[in-house]
């Protein structure tokens, strides 16, 4: 299973077809969210462990004086990335918000799985909001609250977005 700064990863060098480390930390450091970190010494040993495992493939290419390594998705990698992409229960988290994070990337998967997805998604959301939530806190309850409705309208607002 891919954590999901391993799954990122995964999904914006498949986007590419094939990307640096450097791209990637790249696109990481530009990133909103507080989760991604942009540094070398978070993402160069990132993507070695998944050139490691079998899931990237890199090839040395040149480029003026310096030769760089461009890393592309393998066939196990792409079989990661869709378990990863899909895995409804945790996109679904209440965190970090990872639904974000694959919306990008969901063009990867074929338009059915894409709706089962979503679907799956929205049914684990619609449970997660019938659970009580910072019980004895008024105003938790009111933030948490708005968070679920504002969640829910943008779930519901997603078929006309990731077509």
């Amino acid at each position: 299973m891919l954590t999901n700064l391993e799954g990122a990863a995964l999904a914006e060098i498949a986007s590419r077809g094939a990307a640096t480390s450097y791209a990637i930390a790249r696109v990481f450091a530009r990133s909103p969210s507080e989760y991604w970190s942009g540094s070398a010494g978070a993402v160069y040993p990132l993507i070695k462990r998944l050139a490691a495992r079998g899931l990237l493939q890199p090839s040395a290419a040149a480029e003026g004086r310096r030769q760089r390594l461009d890393y592309q998705i393998t066939d196990a990698g792409r079989v990661a990335l869709e378990e990863w992409l899909l895995d409804a229960q945790s996109a679904a988290g209440m965190g970090f918000d990872p639904l974000r994070t694959r919306l990008g990337h969901l063009h990867l998967v074929s338009p059915e799985k894409r709706e089962d997805f979503l679907m799956q998604v929205r049914a684990i959301s619609e449970a997660f909001a019938q659970r009580p939530a910072f019980e004895g806190e008024p105003r938790m309850i009111a933030i948490h609250q708005s968070w679920l409705k504002a969640r829910a309208m943008w779930l519901a607002m997603l078929d006309a977005v990731i077509k």
